[in-house]
């Protein structure tokens, strides 16, 4: 609908204004440029693909074409009845202006788009519960990281994090309790690594941490403080709860699966030890 009602405008306008009372014999570039001015707004709502959803970018484009063609408006009465003074001379403000808005509606759209694409992205591959990135998307990012790890000669190690005595919360004290669980814990990774870490939800109670350019020592250090501060939080004090964690570096001989496998293994030696502790893998 709103197309058509500036459509509608422009073909009036411009059947109004062919006649050119002021051009002797005006020449198909006379037309051809009227043309373009008249139809301005259209092609720039077209291309910023218009979204009437959205009321400040709707009132932009809808006040900005108004304003447009009110001076485009007084420009074909100015030729056609020769208006004289300041009136003569509006359609040199009102047009701009008109332009103007509608593109700062255009880029407001495209800025609101894109906005709307990445939260659309970031949904696809974030956990909505720990906000922490999801297993799907772990498989992708971690063979990249690796790959480019290789190339630079840095050294890439993980962490493979599970919640001691979880299962207990969820039978005794109800999901609830344990979603409350998971999201403090999801906040304590994401609180605790750098820009250049990546903290996933691997799945249930267990969480897998990338750090980038940082051997397994220095990645045992974050990893332990991250396990301490989660048992130092009186909420869980009643429920016995800790962290058993795995690091393992990466070899260049191995694939991304048995990267983790070896973390993996390491966290349940951890489990095995008594639980609350973390464990370096074994070098293959």
């Amino acid at each position: 609908m709103p197309y058509l009602i500036v459509i509608a405008i422009t073909l009036t306008l411009i059947s109004l204004d062919m006649p050119f009372p002021k051009v002797e014999n005006p020449t198909a570039w006379d037309i051809i440029s009227e043309l373009l001015i008249c139809i301005q707004p259209l092609i720039w709502i077209c291309f910023g693909k218009i979204a009437f959803r959205k009321i400040f970018i709707r009132s932009l484009y809808v006040g900005g074409s108004i304003i447009f063609y009110t001076g485009a408006l007084q420009n074909v009465m100015d030729e056609i009845y020769e208006i004289e003074g300041f009136l003569s001379h509006i359609d040199k403000v009102l047009m701009p202006i008109g332009l103007m808005l509608i593109s700062m509606g255009v880029v407001l759209s495209v800025l609101n788009e894109r906005k709307d694409n990445f939260y659309i992205s970031q949904k696809s591959i974030k956990d909505p519960l720990t906000k922490l990135y999801n297993r799907r998307y772990l498989e992708e990012k971690l063979e990249s990281i690796l790959n480019e790890s290789t190339e630079v000669n840095h050294e890439i190690s993980i962490a493979f994090i599970d919640i001691d005595n979880f299962k207990k919360i969820n039978d005794t004290v109800g999901h609830i309790k344990g979603d409350e669980i998971l999201r403090y814990i999801g906040k304590l990774i994401n609180g605790s690594i750098r820009e250049s870490d990546y903290a996933f939800r691997y799945g249930g109670d267990e969480f897998l941490i990338v750090y980038q350019n940082t051997t397994a020592e220095i990645a045992l250090k974050i990893t332990e403080r991250i396990k301490d501060n989660f048992k130092k939080n009186i909420l869980f004090h009643n429920y016995n709860l800790s962290l058993s964690s795995g690091i393992a570096s990466y070899q260049r001989s191995e694939n991304y699966k048995e990267f983790i496998r070896r973390a993996d293994q390491a966290m349940y030696k951890s489990k095995i030890n008594g639980k609350n502790r973390t464990t370096l893998a074994a070098t293959p």
